[in-house]
C-alpha cells in the first residue's frame, strides 16, 4: 500500500526511514527494531559487499588490466591465473570474475566502447580521461529527452570536437516522453507494492528518464555490437538490483541487459497497461555488452579540480538545472513531487548508501530546492494547474 510522507531519518547514515521500513517489509526482510536507526544501522541488514569497497579504492591498475586483456583477447586465455602469469603478477592482481567478465574483441565492431554520457561534470569528466588514453575506439551517447539544459548539449558537443569523439544524440518523441514523466509523478496513486518501490528507489522523474537511456542505450549496443559501456554513477549503482542484491557475483562486470531488466522491465509493463504508445520508448534489445563502473576503477578527484579540467577545455557549468544537476531541467520538480509524495528523494537514499562507508558518519542536510527551477520544469512539461495542484508543485519549500 502507499506510504504517508514521512521525512524522518536514521540518526547515523541519513536513510529515510520509511523507505529503509517500507523496503524492508516489501522483500520480506527484518526491520529496524530502533525507531531512530534504519536496518543497517541497527545492524539487522547484511551490507553488500559491492557497496562496502573502501570510497578512495585505486583500481586504475585493474582499469588498464581489462582493456589490455579486451585488445588481445584473441591471444589471450580468459583465465586469470594465465594473464597473470603472463604478466608476471600476483594472480590476485588478476581477479578471476573480473578477467572472464571482459567481452571479446570483434574486428567488425565500429566502437570499442561507449560512454553513457549526460554533458554533466562526472560523465565528462570521465570521458576526458578515456579519450586521453588514445588506446579505444570511443563514442558519446547522449539521450535528450527534451530537458536537457542547452549549456549541457553545447557542453557536449564542444568537448566531444574538441577530444576528437564522436558524438550520437538520441531525442524521442517529446509526446511519449512526457507522458513517461506523467507515469512517474502519479504513481503513488498505484497498488502494487514492487511498482511503488521502484518509483521510491529511482525517483518519479528519475525513473522515466533512467530507464529511457538505458533501454535506448541498449537498442544502440544491439546495433553497434559495442562491448564496453562506460558509466559515471557512484560506487555500487548498477552493480545491484532493487532489491540490493548483486547482477553478477564477485568483481565480475555487470552486464548491460541485467540493468536493462530490472530499471525497465516494471516501467514497461506498466506503461503498456496505461499509455502503449509511451511504452514503445522502452523497447530493448539484448546484448553482449558489459558495464564498466569507471569511478569504481578510478578515484573522483574533488569536485574543484574536476570543474577545473573541464573548464581548461571549454565546459561550463549550466545554471539553469537547480540545486542537484548539472544537466537536466526536471530534476529539480522530480525532487519536488517526490518530497510531497514521499517525504524524501533519492539523493537522500543515495547520499545514505555512501555514508555507510564512512567510519563515523553524520547525516548531511537536506538540500534546498530551486523554486525558479521547479516553475521552469513545470512550464517546459506543460503541467496544467489540477496537476500541479495534485503534485505539489506550487506548495512552498519542502
Amino acid at each position: 500500500m502507499p506510504i504517508e510522507p514521512d521525512s524522518s531519518r536514521c540518526v547515523r547514515c541519513g536513510m529515510p526511514l520509511s523507505y529503509d521500513r517500507y523496503v524492508a517489509t516489501v522483500e520480506g526482510d527484518p526491520v529496524s527494531p530502533d525507531p531512530e536507526l534504519c536496518a543497517h544501522c541497527a545492524g539487522v541488514a547484511a551490507p553488500s559487499p559491492e557497496v562496502e569497497r573502501p570510497v578512495a579504492e585505486d583500481r586504475s591498475a585493474q582499469l588498464d588490466l581489462l582493456l589490455r586483456v579486451y585488445r588481445e583477447s584473441a591471444a589471450w586465455p580468459r583465465d586469470a591465473g594465465a594473464v597473470a602469469r603472463e604478466l608476471g603478477v600476483p594472480a590476485d592482481a588478476a581477479p578471476a570474475a573480473l578477467i572472464e567478465s571482459v567481452p571479446e574483441r570483434r574486428s567488425g565492431s565500429r566502437y570499442d566502447a561507449v560512454v553513457l554520457f549526460s554533458g554533466g561534470k562526472d560523465s565528462s569528466w570521465m570521458l576526458m580521461k578515456l579519450a586521453q588514453r588514445g588506446d579505444l575506439r570511443v563514442v558519446a551517447w547522449m539521450l535528450d529527452q527534451g530537458y536537457q539544459s542547452p549549456a549541457a548539449l553545447a557542453n557536449a558537443e564542444s568537448l566531444c570536437e574538441k577530444l576528437g569523439v564522436e558524438l550520437v544524440i538520441t531525442r524521442p518523441e517529446q509526446d511519449p516522453m512526457n507522458t513517461l514523466f506523467r507515469l512517474g509523478f502519479a504513481v503513488n496513486e498505484e497498488q502494487d507494492p514492487h511498482l511503488l518501490r521502484a518509483a521510491m528507489s529511482y525517483g518519479p522523474a528519475c525513473w522515466p528518464c533512467f530507464s529511457t537511456i538505458v533501454a535506448q542505450s541498449s537498442v544502440f549496443c544491439h546495433e553497434k555490437d559495442v562491448p564496453l559501456c562506460f558509466i559515471g554513477t557512484q560506487k555500487g549503482q548498477n552493480r545491484t538490483n532493487m532489491r540490493g542484491k548483486p547482477y553478477v557475483p564477485g568483481g565480475a562486470l555487470p552486464p548491460l541487459d541485467a540493468a536493462v531488466e530490472d530499471m525497465v522491465s516494471m516501467l514497461r509493463a506498466h506503461a503498456e497497461a496505461k499509455a502503449p504508445e509511451a511504452a514503445e520508448l522502452l523497447r530493448t534489445f539484448r546484448t553482449r555488452t558489459v558495464m564498466v563502473p569507471f569511478y569504481e576503477f578510478i578515484p573522483q578527484p574533488t569536485l574543484e579540480r574536476k570543474i577545473a579540467d573541464l573548464e581548461a577545455l571549454g565546459w561550463a557549468v549550466p545554471r539553469n538545472t537547480g540545486s542537484c544537476s548539472t544537466n537536466c531541467m526536471m530534476n529539480e520538480l522530480g525532487y519536488r513531487i517526490m518530497r510531497n509524495q514521499y517525504g524524501f528523494d533519492i539523493y537522500q537514499i543515495m547520499e545514505a548508501h555512501e555514508r555507510r562507508l564512512m567510519p563515523d558518519p553524520t547525516p548531511a542536510g537536506i538540500a534546498v530546492l530551486d523554486e525558479e527551477a521547479i516553475r521552469r520544469g513545470a512550464k517546459l512539461i506543460q503541467l496544467t494547474p489540477v496537476e500541479r495542484l495534485k503534485w505539489g508543485v506550487d506548495r512552498g519549500p519542502a
